[in-house]
């Protein structure tokens, strides 16, 4: 049986639970994850020399290790947006990585390193403090020096620059301008690593990202260096973030089996394959083929050679105008898709296939109208995987990530893909919008305290009532809710199969 170390992103959920929840049940893969408490916390980075002697200690009996760059360099996703660590600093953490491929070559060493995100709002909860007055306006300087450098500037934009420039604070536009530099080194660095033969394989996903701006200029030049080392067959690049650490351990799984699993795509609308999402760069039907080549898959034409299917409920707009989970579109932007022909092949496609639903019309949860008909047809329980969370992007990677890695058998898939819909559709996109509320109206904070203790129990109460009477691929019970970052955005989720009623015993 492989042993696969995982170095994930950072503690939350996503990057740390998911891969185990994933391989839970299967019994041909062994996952070693670092204890939680070397993990850091949301801004407070993790230990650097604790995480290299975790990894010292544990490197040499693995057969694969699935490596974040953020979390080694800086201690995470959020720290790597603050540090204040130079690049030569950094540089000198990655060589850890040469010294474990030379001590340890029989080791597959697969790596991912962020591009760092630029969001266009202001907010300081994952950013540096200054970005809560100037977020907007940093992000809206890296979009005109990117159309600058691609000569598509007018002569207004230019003359906006040159405003925008003047009104950020020299320090603040310093301080921002170096991080990236720096994070920007560490990436080309990765290249080198795989040049070399320190990593077997690497991604460098865009987290957050759009058509231009910072991160669109720092991939191009990270394109042209793959490029001119020809290393296109071992560095992918694509929108991404969360879903990285899922997608690199469905690799090495794939990979130890020695499969190259195929999937067939099926779309809800003619257009969905060409629209691009928000928070992504390109258009969605390429975005997932990465994915599924990044995860040690292919995609495939024909429906009878495919191992998986992939049911793509799209966004038929995209990048601002896509819609939101808290804040859906308007109907009128859904009118393309026919969703009672989705739903039937759907049911038509499962009786056949593992299916495997990315639910991606809205960011930030699942469309709500979407699973409503799901459930009148009794289609939940025929679902292998689902997810529909966050970016497309990590919605997509996440259900691909868990039907390779649970293989073809249903009994290891269901509990996981219960989990998802239940945090997925229940709680994000229903009973999110009315914790935060409550709260307000309770006096009640999310603060780690007995007051979100309290706030758990009213999100585990609502959502058990919502769960009742949905057809699951398995019946569960929730175990346990928490907020890992102490705010209503996200949540833990623990669940458990029922216990067997005495009535059917």
């Amino acid at each position: 049986m492989p042993r696969i170390l995982l170095l994930p992103l950072d503690e939350r959920p996503c990057n740390f639970l998911y891969p185990a929840l994933m391989v839970e049940k299967c019994t041909d893969v062994q996952l070693l994850l670092p204890p939680k408490e070397l993990m850091g916390s949301k801004k407070r980075p993790a230990p650097f020399l604790l995480l290299a002697q975790w990894l010292g200690k544990n490197f040499s009996c693995c057969d694969y290790a699935v490596i974040s760059i953020d979390m080694l360099v800086y201690g995470g996703i959020v720290p790597s947006r603050l540090h204040h660590q130079t690049t030569r600093e950094c540089l000198d953490r990655l060589h850890l990585l040469a010294d474990l491929r030379a001590r340890y070559p029989q080791v597959k060493l697969f790596a991912f390193s962020l591009i760092m995100r630029a969001p266009c709002y202001n907010s300081a909860d994952e950013e540096p403090d200054y970005y809560a007055e100037h977020g907007s306006s940093l992000f809206r300087v890296g979009v005109l020096r990117d159309k600058i450098q691609r000569n598509l500037a007018t002569a207004e934009e230019k003359s906006e620059l040159s405003g925008l420039e003047q009104s950020i604070p020299r320090s603040v536009l310093s301080d921002f301008c170096s991080r990236r530099s720096t994070n920007h080194a560490v990436n080309l660095q990765t290249i080198f690593l795989a040049e070399q033969g320190v990593l077997d394989f690497l991604t460098i996903p865009l987290d957050d990202c759009a058509l231009l701006g910072w991160a669109a200029a720092e991939r191009q030049q990270l394109a042209a260096a793959i490029r001119s080392h020809a290393l296109g067959s071992r560095i992918y690049s694509y929108s991404g973030a969360d879903e990285a650490g899922c997608i690199l351990l469905a690799r090495a799984v794939n990979h130890s089996r020695g499969i190259t699993p195929s999937v067939h795509i099926c779309y809800s609308s003619a257009g969905a394959p060409m629209v691009i999402p928000r928070f992504e760069d390109r258009p969605l039907g390429e975005n997932l083929k990465w994915l599924v080549a990044a995860a040690g898959g292919r995609t495939c034409f024909s429906l009878q050679e495919a191992d998986y299917i992939l049911v793509v409920n799209a966004p038929t707009e995209g990048q601002s105008a896509m819609g939101d989970a808290k804040s859906p579109a308007p109907h009128s932007a859904f009118g393309e898709r026919c969703l009672p022909d989705l739903a039937a092949n759907l049911r038509a496609l499962a009786a056949k296939k593992p299916v495997i639903l990315a639910d991606l019309a809205v960011t930030n949860g699942a469309d709500r109208e979407w699973m409503d008909l799901l459930q009148q047809q009794n289609l939940l329980k025929t679902l292998y995987a689902y997810a529909g969370w966050n970016t497309a992007a990590n919605a997509a990677g996440c259900c691909i990530a868990q039907g390779m890695l649970c293989g073809k058998d249903s009994t290891q898939s269901a509990l996981f893909t219960c989990h998802r819909i239940l945090e997925d559709w229940l709680y994000m996109s229903l009973v999110r919008r009315d914790v935060a509320a409550y709260a307000q109206r309770k006096g009640l904070s999310f603060d780690g305290s007995w007051q979100e203790q309290l706030l758990a129990k009213y999100v585990t109460r609502q959502m058990c009532r919502l769960a009742k009477g949905l057809s699951l691929p398995a019946q569960v019970e929730i175990s346990q809710i928490s907020f890992p970052w102490h705010r209503p955005f996200e949540i833990e989720l623990f669940i458990q199969l029922s216990a067997p009623s005495k009535a059917g015993m």
